[in-house]
């Protein structure tokens, strides 16, 4: 059963991200001069091919387009570069639900702050909180960034997992505890890019050094795009990690955009090879709501080949309030060998504060 305090602490947060929407009707900021550069805005120059994009065509020959509202912030600045057919589907959801493949290529100086609440059947609550700022060097004309990340480590025992995806899974291990980095893109151009990252950090009390290069290529394949991404990172803790991603994806009628991914992992200092297939079908509702449906398969191949782990999980995220305010609920449900695939719901509720421009 759970604690009093923790099914407090939950029920709260529940019934608070379902009133935002309305409060946020009673207290909609007044609008910004039309030139001003405001935060979150997402460059037009995406890292997609330009015949993938979002449209929003007139009904009739005689209808005009709908027009953009002038309120501030990512909501009508995206809803903009939407409705004028300037960014990819890809771009625009794998930049709005904060994916790795987004992010790790993002040009731009901002300040990320993200609070996780957690909860598994059978499990204790997990809180998280965790920090990220990119300081863009205009001086080396933005190929240089410095990087600064703090978040804990692996979480204590006694706690739920919750479902993790190709985009979080590749992610690179120096992001973890509290992290100094300087980033430089050797080449960055919407079917490529390589990326140096070096840097420390501090784990587990320890000074860790790292280097990790990242190459990714894409290749339109109409209707489909092919995604590429190679990573490798020695750490002077835990040696030699190659993180592998292949990416098949193409949008849908309705705003809906699939995605299969296949990615893996080696690391020098365990046995093994730990692959994954990950299908993803999200939805932009409009230009502050969105939907995420993924169904993640986790592998592994020693001592034996097989399947490890089915997870199934729905992500809801809202940009609501203030203009750099953000909410998610994310339930899932995971299937794991070690407890015969028996089947452990659980649910996130994620609040994140971005502060970028």
């Amino acid at each position: 059963m759970m604690p009093s305090k923790q099914y407090l602490l939950m029920l709260t947060m529940a019934i608070i991200f379902c009133r935002l929407p309305a409060w946020a009707e009673e207290d909609t900021p007044s609008p910004p001069p039309v030139q001003q550069q405001d935060i979150m805005t997402l460059p037009t120059n995406s890292l997609e091919p330009a015949s993938e994009v979002i449209i929003v065509q007139p009904e009739s020959a005689t209808e005009e387009p709908e027009k953009i509202d002038e309120s501030p912030g990512l909501v009508d600045q995206v809803h903009g570069e939407l409705s004028n057919g300037l960014m990819s589907t890809a771009a625009w959801l794998d930049s709005f639900f904060g994916d790795e493949r987004y992010v790790a290529e993002d040009n731009r100086s901002y300040v990320r702050v993200l609070y996780d609440a957690f909860q598994e059947e059978r499990s204790e609550l997990l809180l998280r909180p965790a920090l990220d700022l990119r300081l863009v060097l205009p001086q080396l004309e933005k190929k240089a960034h410095i990087v600064f990340s703090a978040e804990p480590t692996e979480p204590p025992k006694g706690t739920g997992t919750p479902v993790a995806v190709s985009g979080e899974q590749t992610a690179t291990t120096e992001e973890r505890n509290f992290t100094a980095a300087l980033e430089y893109f050797i080449r960055s151009v919407s079917r490529e890019s390589f990326i140096i990252r070096t840097g420390g950090q501090i784990s587990e009390g320890q000074p860790v050094l790292f280097v990790a290069p990242r190459y990714r290529s894409l290749v339109p394949l109409d209707p489909w795009d092919f995604r590429f991404t190679q990573e490798a990172t020695y750490r002077t803790d835990t040696a030699w990690q190659t993180d592998t991603r292949f990416d098949l994806e193409r949008k849908l009628p309705h705003d809906f955009f699939f995605r299969a991914s296949i990615d893996g992992a080696w690391y020098e200092s365990r046995v093994g090879y730990f692959p994954n297939l990950v299908f993803s079908l999200r939805q932009a509702i409009d230009a502050s709501h969105a939907v995420d449906y993924e169904w993640v398969n986790n592998y592994q191949t020693r001592p034996i080949s097989e399947l490890t782990e089915i997870a199934l999980r729905v992500r809801y995220r809202h940009s609501f309030w203030r203009r750099w305010l953000f909410g998610e609920v994310a339930p899932q449900i995971r299937f794991p060998r070690e407890m015969n695939f028996e089947g452990i719901p659980g649910i996130l509720f994620r609040l994140e504060m971005f502060f970028g421009r």
